[in-house]
């Protein structure tokens, strides 16, 4: 064993380490910069509705869902919309226009799948309909597909498929 190095040798030695590390952590901070964006964007392409709010935005393990989603990207990302409030009720166009274009949601979901590693679902449902989730996911194929809607009894325990999403 080594006791002691030189200098150059531990200067040598400290930059190699460095040299090799670095690209890998440049990269994972591009893409969780990279990710941000997208999620940011998406919140900006929704709030541009006229009556759509954005009532919250989370994530959820698949694991708790489906026992076959791509183990390299175990989350899903959620977006839970509402409308704007008028003399005391909710007003629904907003939300109904986003559920009604499949292809507005499906390039949202394919941008934040494409741009964040771990995310491999994403999910919109709202205050119409809080137990029911319009879902895209990355399929093997390496394609953003539109998952079929299940109706399921939330008395009992239901597993899904990937390319699967519930409502009740």
């Amino acid at each position: 064993m080594i006791r002691s190095l030189s200098s150059g040798t531990a200067i040598l030695l400290f930059t190699l380490v460095n040299i090799i590390t670095l690209p890998t952590t440049v990269k994972a901070q591009d893409s969780n910069v990279e990710c941000k964006k997208a999620v940011a964007n998406a919140k900006s392409r929704l709030r541009k509705i006229p009556n759509v709010l954005i009532e919250n935005t989370y994530t959820k393990n698949l694991n708790q869902f489906y026992s076959d989603f791509p183990k390299e990207r175990p989350m899903k990302y959620i977006f839970y919309l509402t409308g704007s409030t008028r003399k005391g009720r909710t007003v629904e166009t907003g939300i109904k226009k986003v559920e009604n274009s499949k292809q507005f949601m499906k390039n949202i979901s394919q941008d934040i799948i494409s741009k964040c590693s771990s995310i491999g679902a994403v999910a919109f449902t709202s205050t119409i309909a809080p137990t029911c989730s319009i879902a895209f996911g990355l399929m093997r194929d390496k394609k953003v597909k539109l998952f079929d809607i299940v109706i399921v009894d939330p008395n009992e325990d239901t597993s899904l498929k990937w390319g699967q999403t519930f409502c009740w």
